[in-house]
C-alpha cells in the first residue's frame, strides 16, 4: 500500500485492483525481494515507500537510519542487499511488456491434453524453446548469445564496482589509523555505504543484469562514482555535485 501511495494510488487493495499478471508476479515478489526486519519485534518490512529503484530504497534506509552492520575494516554503517529480483525486474523491458516471472521461469507445457505451467523452476536459458522462443523468433544460439553478452558485460562492471568499494574501504581504514578525528572520514563512510549497497544490489540479484540490463549498468556506474567520491573526500577534495538526468533532461 505504501508503494502504491507513493505513486498516487490511495487505499490500494491488491486483491481487488491488481491484474492477473500482476498477481502472478506478486507470488514470486513475496520472497524474491529486498527486505529487512524492522524494530525490536523484527517485523518483516519491504523498503518501498519511496519507490522500487535502488536509489529509492537507499533513500528510505537513510531516512530511517537503518544499518545491517558496522563494517569491520572501515567502521561504516553499511547495508546488505538480500535478493532484489522483483525490484530489478520492475525496471526492465519484460515488466513493461506485461511478462510475469512464471512466463519465463515456469513456461507452459503440455501434459496429455492439459496445458500447465512447468514446475521445474529454473533459468530460462536452460529451456529457450519454450521460455523465450514463444515471443522471440530468433534461433536458440542467437538468444543465448544475447543473454551471455548482457551478463558478461554486467559481470565486468560488477568487478570494477567491487574493486572500487574495496579500495575505498582500505583507504578509510588507513586514514583512521593515521588520524581518526579527520572530519572527512564520516563523509567517506557515507559514500562507502552508498557504493557498497548499490554494488551489492546487483551482486545479490540473481540475473547478473539480465532482468534490467541498462538499470544494472547505471547502478554499477553510480556505485563506482560513489567510491571515487569517497576517495576524493579522504584526499580533502570536494567532489562535483551529483547530477540527475531525469530532472535535467537528456543533453544531446
Amino acid at each position: 500500500m505504501k508503494f502504491k501511495a507513493s505513486q498516487g494510488v490511495a487505499n490500494y487493495d491488491v486483491n481487488a485492483q491488481a491484474t492477473r499478471q500482476e498477481m502472478r508476479v506478486f507470488v514470486c515478489g513475496q520472497c524474491h525481494v529486498e527486505y529487512y526486519f524492522k524494530g525490536p519485534e523484527k517485523r518483516l518490512t519491504y523498503p518501498w515507500s519511496k519507490g522500487l529503484t535502488v536509489d529509492s530504497i537507499l533513500a528510505y534506509y537513510d531516512s530511517t537510519g537503518h544499518k545491517d552492520f558496522v563494517h569491520k575494516i572501515s567502521g561504516a554503517p553499511v547495508l546488505k542487499a538480500q535478493h532484489p529480483e522483483f525490484e530489478m525486474y520492475n525496471q526492465g523491458i519484460h515488466a513493461r511488456s506485461g511478462v510475469a516471472c512464471a512466463d519465463c521461469h515456469m513456461p507452459y507445457k503440455r501434459e496429455g491434453a492439459m496445458k500447465i505451467s512447468d514446475h521445474h523452476v529454473r533459468s530460462p536459458v536452460l529451456n529457450i524453446s519454450r521460455a523465450c522462443q514463444t515471443c522471440h523468433k530468433w534461433s536458440e544460439e542467437e538468444l543465448k548469445a544475447r543473454v551471455t553478452t548482457i551478463q558478461d558485460r554486467t559481470f565486468e562492471l560488477r568487478n570494477l564496482a567491487l574493486d572500487a568499494v574495496l579500495q575505498l574501504t582500505k583507504g578509510i581504514a588507513a586514514q583512521v589509523a593515521r588520524d581518526s578525528t579527520v572530519p572527512a572520514i564520516a563523509k567517506a563512510r557515507d559514500y562507502q555505504r552508498k557504493a557498497q549497497f548499490l554494488a551489492d544490489f546487483i551482486e545479490a540479484e540473481n540475473s547478473m543484469g539480465f532482468h534490467a540490463d541498462q538499470e544494472a549498468a547505471r547502478v554499477l556506474a553510480k556505485s563506482i562514482d560513489y567510491s571515487r567520491r569517497g576517495q576524493m573526500a579522504l584526499r580533502g577534495e570536494e567532489p562535483p555535485p551529483v547530477t540527475d538526468p531525469a530532472k535535467e533532461g537528456m543533453k544531446r
